[in-house]
């Protein structure tokens, strides 16, 4: 089941169970949202029923948030590790293809800062540099993060 578009609309209410769907708990997270919507616990129906939720409903959902909280803690399950257990080694890989493209993309931006530095700035057209450095400045950021880790810092 592909609880994607549910994940995104439930983990704004309640993170827990936003968490929990999709993952090895993510059966127990759905039939608990499907009991209190009133619905099955297949994805597009919960989808449906929550964007007709009523206030009374959403606040249910937040209390099952709770009790579910509660039960994985009586069953030693942590949530959060268990939705990134499968991208926690993602930097480790040894994958070429990903180091190549990039050390590709390092070397394109740095040959690009050079390039427009020595050229006389009447050849250089600021509005296609600066929407060209952005792009590039973009898909460097990503590439470090990636390698490097990113700003999000474990506790």
């Amino acid at each position: 089941m592909n609880f994607d578009k549910v994940k995104g609309l439930v983990g704004s209410l309640a993170p827990t169970l936003g968490a929990a769907l999709g993952g090895p708990v993510g059966g127990a997270a759905a039939s608990m949202l499907a009991d209190v919507l009133g619905c099955d616990p297949a994805p597009q129906k919960i989808e449906r029923a929550l964007a007709q939720a009523t206030p009374e409903q959403l606040a249910e959902i937040k209390k099952a948030e709770l009790g579910f909280e509660t039960r994985m803690k009586e069953l030693e399950v942590d949530v959060f590790a268990l939705e990134t257990a499968d991208v926690q080694d993602a930097r480790r890989s040894s994958n070429w293809v990903t180091q190549t493209i990039g050390l590709i993309m390092v070397l394109f931006f740095c040959g690009y800062v050079c390039l427009i530095t020595l050229l006389p700035p009447e050849q250089n057209s600021m509005e296609l540099t600066n929407l060209v450095m952005g792009y590039l400045g973009g898909l460097i950021s990503a590439v470090i993060s990636f390698h490097f880790g990113s700003s999000q810092k474990q506790d």
